[in-house]
């Protein structure tokens, strides 16, 4: 959506593959949380940030990551984003995008500049007329299958319409791939990580199949982070607002809405992985959208006790941390003290609204990371180091951007910040620089993985 708009605003022709049947993609799924960096928003707030403030924490919770998995990132695509993340704040409030609050993460973003989305639908919207400028024609229900290269540059592209039929493309100045990640691929998930992570659920959309990595890996893309296949708890940040959780004992025992990988161990460390999320009804009818993409269905009575009893919890522990939980509720303390948690609900809604609801937890694999590597226009680098001219990518396709997922707000933001910058690139057919410290020492294997959403400035 966002390359869209800026290719069109700089008056390229472009045409819009899309696999499904309307735009939005996750976006109008996700939990809507996004993180800008020096945005209005904090400075009307009174908080100071900085492109430096922002690297510094991205780098920090990067290098947590570095132990466990093979970690590629590019420092200037960080300060990239940082430099025009402000930017997409404005964009995105002027076409009637709205932010409720800000969300503290003070083990991630040491500095507040997390806000949430009122309405995730309200991307969709911000960005349906885009659609019907006479420079932009959007083909839906349409897979792009294959890049068409000639001399090392991009000159085309292959895809099935809706009706299964072919279509050909001949571009004149640039592809953007803007296709998503590869978590509805286990096949694709299973070359590069163990077998449980490769068969885990995951939330969104079944179209992020990595079309876009295989496209660019068969004409030679440098696709880096593949093995970076993070696990987490599946659930929705704005749903577990919301919620608690308790083990088997009917207690809490962690922070629900705490780091990532503090949230996976506490649950691995449960008896047989056993803990559920508890809800009242609000909570259900408000977020319905969220709880109906959780791996497993919730399990409902009229009270806690009877909850307790469906689920094999003890009925009053489970009482006990419920009114725990609402008791802090009440109160004016901004931190839970039993684990420090301090995302909170709204209002600080307390959980009393019957029926009840228990969610069981389940460990998946939401965040992946692999993707292309990028030079400073977002053009899309070879084995070799040189830019594959023609071709671009940004979101979950850019691979060096992608390891910062730990921080929060960041793939709905790199989305839209970095597929801005991507689509005005791809207008004016521009050639990037790669940075320092950037390019491989020498040719590699590239990972073969497909596009679908692929943007096209054409001649027909």
């Amino acid at each position: 959506m966002a390359a869209t708009a800026a290719a069109a605003a700089a008056g390229a022709e472009v045409h819009v593959i899309e696999a499904l049947d309307e735009i939005g993609g996750n976006s109008v799924w996700s939990t809507g949380y996004m993180a800008f960096v020096n945005s209005r928003a904090q400075q009307e707030a009174g908080i100071e940030d900085s492109v430096d403030a922002f690297i510094s924490d991205a780098e920090a919770s990067i290098d947590l990551l570095r132990d466990h998995y093979p970690v590629i990132t590019d420092p200037g695509l960080l300060r990239l984003f940082a430099q025009h993340s402000a930017e997409t704040y404005d964009i995105l409030v002027g076409r009637g995008v709205r932010f409720s609050r800000f969300i503290p993460r003070p083990l991630q973003h040491r500095t507040t500049r997390m806000l949430a989305v009122e309405d995730m639908m309200g991307f969709r919207r911000a960005f349906e007329p885009e659609f019907s400028r006479p420079n932009v024609r959007l083909f839906t229900r349409t897979i792009a299958d294959r890049l068409v290269s000639e001399d090392g540059r991009v000159t085309g592209l292959v895809a099935r319409g809706a009706d299964g039929g072919t279509l050909r493309w001949n571009v004149r100045k640039g592809v953007v791939l803007a296709s998503g990640g590869y978590q509805s691929n286990p096949e694709l998930r299973a070359r590069h990580v163990p077998g449980y992570l490769a068969r885990a659920p995951y939330l969104g959309i079944d179209t992020c199949r990595g079309d876009a990595h295989l496209m660019a890996g068969a004409i030679g893309a440098d696709l880096i982070n593949m093995g970076l296949v993070l696990p987490l708890v599946i659930v929705s940040s704005s749903f577990v607002e919301d919620c608690i959780a308790v083990n088997r004992d009917g207690r809490r025992f962690h922070d629900e809405a705490g780091p990532y990988e503090r949230r996976v161990e506490a649950l691995q460390a449960q008896p047989d992985r056993c803990a559920f999320y508890i809800v009242d009804d609000e909570t259900r009818q408000a977020k319905a959208q969220l709880l109906a993409q959780m791996p497993e269905p919730p399990v409902s009575a009229p009270d806690l006790g009877r909850l307790a009893v469906t689920i094999g919890v003890d009925p009053g522990e489970l009482q006990t941390s419920v009114a725990e939980w609402n008791e802090f509720l009440a109160g004016t303390s901004d931190k839970d003290s039993r684990f420090g948690r301090v995302v909170l609900p709204g209002g600080r809604r307390q959980i009393v609204k019957p029926p009840f609801h228990a969610v069981p937890m389940v460990v998946g694999s939401n965040f992946v990371s692999g993707g292309m590597r990028v030079n400073d226009a977002l053009q899309v680098m070879d084995v070799f180091g040189d830019p594959i001219a023609g071709l671009y990518t940004a979101g979950d396709a850019a691979g060096g951007f992608n390891p910062t997922a730990e921080l929060g707000g960041m793939r709905l933001s790199g989305g839209f910040t970095l597929g801005r910058l991507a689509g005005e690139a791809a207008a004016e057919g521009r050639s990037g620089h790669v940075r320092e410290g950037t390019a491989p020492k020498g040719a590699h294997m590239p990972s073969m993985i497909g596009s679908r959403i692929a943007l096209q400035d054409v001649r027909d």
